[in-house]
C-alpha cells in the first residue's frame, strides 16, 4: 500500500517541483538587476566625466538618482516579501546581489555627495 502511494506521489511531486522552481527563480530574476546597475554606472560616470555641459551633467545625475531609487526599491520589496516564519529565505545569489548593489550604490552616493575641498588659509 505504501509503495503505491509513494509511486503515485513521486511523479506528482517531481512535476510540481519542475513547475514551481522556475517560477520562483523567475520571480527573483524578473528584475534586470545587472542591466539596471550598468545603466546606473553609465549615468554616474557621465555625470562626473567633466565632458558634459552643466545641463547634461545635471540630467545624467538625475537619471543616476532615479535608477538608484528604482534599484533600492526593488531590493527592499524582495527583501520584505521573504517570510522567515515559514522558513523561506533569500537565495545565495540574492544575498550576494544585495551586498553588491548596496556597496556600489553607497560608493556612488559617497562620491556624489562629498564635501567641497576646503582650502585652509591661516593668516600669521
Amino acid at each position: 500500500m505504501k509503495k503505491i502511494v509513494i509511486t503515485k506521489l513521486l511523479p506528482i511531486l517531481l512535476v510540481s517541483g519542475a513547475i514551481l522552481s522556475p517560477g520562483i527563480s523567475q520571480a527573483a530574476e524578473a528584475y534586470p538587476m545587472d542591466a539596471k546597475l550598468q545603466q546606473c554606472e553609465v549615468a554616474f560616470k557621465a555625470a562626473h566625466s567633466g565632458k558634459l555641459t552643466v545641463a547634461e551633467s545635471n540630467k545624467a545625475r538625475q537619471e543616476h538618482m532615479k535608477l538608484v531609487i528604482e534599484i533600492l526599491q526593488n531590493l527592499n520589496q524582495r527583501n520584505t516579501e521573504v517570510d522567515t516564519t515559514t522558513g523561506e529565505s533569500l537565495t545565495q545569489k540574492e544575498i550576494v546581489n544585495n551586498f553588491r548593489v548596496m556597496g556600489r550604490l553607497l560608493e556612488m552616493l559617497a562620491v556624489d555627495h562629498q564635501e567641497p575641498k576646503v582650502e585652509w588659509n591661516y593668516a600669521y
